[in-house]
């Protein structure tokens, strides 16, 4: 069976906080992209968006009708369709520095909640007919924060029972469906798949977040269905390789728990082995250390034990040398996200063959397959070259290539 998922970039690698902004995005570089992946006379010739709906173009969107029109309208000029929206940073992604930032507010605050009601009806109000809508978020909380006991865990399910309840009164004003995806990440709260399933299970499907479904007054027999159809995974790739999680395991595991996979990122990670006899590789990895975004760092000791790292210059200094912690480790993963088109180079290696073997298991699991490069910014100059808009439309010809290998033709 040829599979036909939607294959997409996250726009998070465009600053973009404001709605003119956006209208920006669409009109110019989003547009360029389409153009130069799918040009006009090729059968596919329009392209999902991956919107990054941030909290003011949200509730732009989600209130105002001749905004949501202006939005629709530049989309159809570009020859973009809208699907899916990533809500995890709620504004200030290219602050010059984010770092934890991007994880307020966690999912224990209300304000999480008023945000992705408002990016979730923002993205139904921009739908093709017909289509399904998925909105990617954050992993609870940051786990250095400490809130995530479980009495936090038990708020942040209940915050999510009543989301689904706005999703299930947006289903029938819009007749869209819009499911919701908490994207697990290394050092959050919710770090891998397993983990994802716990909370699930205990604080969502169950406990506090069907309690507050029903007592929206969902009957009970039916809650915990609404609740598995409208919440479930966002499987980022690249973090799932830092933690050394096969994704095709992760995949088994979601699926053996009825967890949907809502949407998947396809992203890779640098990859170093053997870090101890590999002095060029480590002076490469540790000029990816930077002031913006949080680089956690994990590595594997040979009997499979991991020790972690918060961020790259805890595991390696800016002269390539190992810390203490991370001087017996056989490999050494980043989470910074590499251009997908790049595999490498004699001193450094990605995580990209690990998301190549599981693409097809990805386009089966789900419909909605979207890169998310963000980090484009603050990458190593060498990567850059070209700009912005060659990287993106090399990673989606990269991604288009690779699917189709597997036997899957993208849309």
């Amino acid at each position: 069976m040829t599979l036909h998922p939607v294959l997409a970039y996250c726009q998070n690698v465009h600053p973009a906080e404001t709605l003119e902004d956006l209208l920006a995005v669409l009109a110019g570089p989003a547009a360029r992209v389409r153009a130069a992946w799918r040009p006009p006379g090729r059968a596919e010739a329009t392209m999902g968006a991956g919107l990054w709906l941030p909290l003011e173009v949200a509730r732009a969107i989600a209130n105002d009708d001749a905004a949501a029109a202006r939005v629709r309208a530049a989309l159809d000029a570009a020859g973009l369709f809208a699907f899916t929206a990533n809500a995890f940073p709620v504004g200030g992604f290219h602050a010059a520095r984010v770092k934890e930032a991007v994880y307020r507010p966690t999912w224990l605050e209300p304000a999480r909640l008023d945000y992705t009601r408002l990016a979730c009806r923002a993205l139904a109000r921009l739908l093709p007919p017909g289509a399904r809508g998925s909105v990617s978020t954050a992993p609870v909380s940051w786990r250095a924060f400490g809130d995530a006991d479980a009495a936090g865990l038990a708020r942040a399910g209940a915050h999510l029972g009543a989301l689904v309840a706005d999703l299930l009164a947006l289903e029938d004003e819009t007749g869209h469906e819009v499911a919701v995806a908490l994207e697990p990440e290394p050092r959050c709260a919710l770090e891998t798949g397993a983990e994802l399933v716990a909370f699930l299970e205990a604080h969502v499907f169950a406990g506090a977040g069907r309690d507050a479904l029903v007592a929206r007054g969902v009957p009970r027999e039916g809650a915990e269905a609404a609740l598995r159809r409208l919440v479930g995974a966002c499987v980022d790739a690249c973090h799932l390789a830092v933690v050394f999680e096969p994704l095709e395991q992760a995949l088994d595991a979601l699926d053996a728990a009825g967890v949907r996979v809502v949407k998947a990122q396809l992203s890779a990670a640098p990859d170093l082995p053997r870090p101890a006899d590999a002095p060029a590789g480590r002076r490469r990895l540790a000029a990816f250390a930077e002031p913006r975004y949080l680089h956690q760092t994990f590595g594997r000791a040979p009997d499979g034990a991991l020790v972690a790292a918060e961020d790259l210059p805890e595991a390696l200094s800016a002269e390539g040398e190992l810390t203490a912690a991370f001087a017996g480790v056989e490999r050494l993963r980043t989470h910074f996200h590499v251009p997908l088109h790049w595999g490498g180079d004699d001193a450094l290696g990605t995580t990209r063959p690990e998301l190549e073997a599981g693409l097809r298991a990805l386009a089966r699991a789900t419909d909605h397959l979207e890169i998310e490069t963000y980090t484009f910014d603050v990458l190593p100059p060498d990567l850059r070259a070209g700009g912005v808009e060659a990287m993106v439309t090399a990673e989606l010809r990269w991604a288009e290539a690779a699917l189709r290998a597997h036997g899957v033709s993208p849309r």
